[in-house]
């Protein structure tokens, strides 16, 4: 049996600028790196349901001259710039999407935690919650895991297996492949997407309605650091 896993994130792992400049209480300053997957047997199903909502907005008069829609680029389904009626269908569409489970860590950004733990470097930190994501989810030796990470900036092939070795457990021998993928070609990686805002607004915004019209999409949601 194959498992596969979709792992994005939000926020940022950084608290430094250009010349060493100190993020932390400036405007913009994320205070929080949020990282998120969907874990499911059926891929196939996930990614034609995406699919087929892209599709349907685009043939809909009623949203496709919407600017974000219309992008000569192309569009794909993402969270923060798409217009808030796709983002209120797409949310509708969750909700009735069976096959899945989200796993969410949210890590608050401590400096003196980033000093002593993760030697300042923003690669560690984000790996470190990565590995804390993964460590209770790679456990069933019957299975094949995929496992597909966003491509973004900090992350590389060498460090995401690091993270991975870091989950297993020594005594199990799991089978596993790994990629970084673009998240405009990886259409499960909007459901996650869109779960792991779910999540922010709630936190930066107390607004928690779209968290608890999916709460039984999310298998867990770790508050990581919080007592530290």
């Amino acid at each position: 049996m194959k498992s596969y896993l979709f792992i994005d994130e939000s926020g940022d792992p950084f608290f430094f600028a250009n010349r060493n400049k100190l993020l932390v209480g400036t405007e913009g300053f994320q205070p929080y790196l949020i990282i998120g997957l969907i874990q499911t047997d059926n891929r196939k199903a996930l990614r034609k349901a995406v699919i087929s909502f892209i599709e349907n907005i685009k043939a809909d008069k009623m949203y496709n001259s919407i600017p974000s829609v219309n992008n000569q680029k192309g569009w794909y389904v993402h969270a923060r710039a798409d217009h808030p009626e796709v983002r209120a269908k797409f949310f509708e569409m969750l909700r009735v999407l069976p096959g899945f489970k989200a796993h969410i860590v949210v890590a608050q950004k401590n400096l003196n935690i980033f000093n002593r733990k993760h030697n300042n470097n923003p690669s560690e930190f984000y790996f470190d919650v990565l590995h804390h994501l993964l460590k209770e989810l790679l456990t069933d030796t019957t299975k094949d895991y995929n496992l597909y990470l966003s491509q973004r900036g900090n992350n590389s092939i060498h460090r995401f297996e690091e993270a991975v070795k870091k989950a297993l457990n020594s005594e199990q021998k799991i089978k596993y492949t790994l990629e970084i993928v673009p998240s405009c070609e990886m259409p499960e990686l909007s459901i996650i997407d869109y779960l792991m805002w779910a999540v922010q607004r709630k936190l930066l915004k107390g607004e928690n309605r779209y968290f608890d019209a999916l709460k039984d999409k999310y298998g867990s949601v770790i508050n990581l650091y919080e007592e530290e």
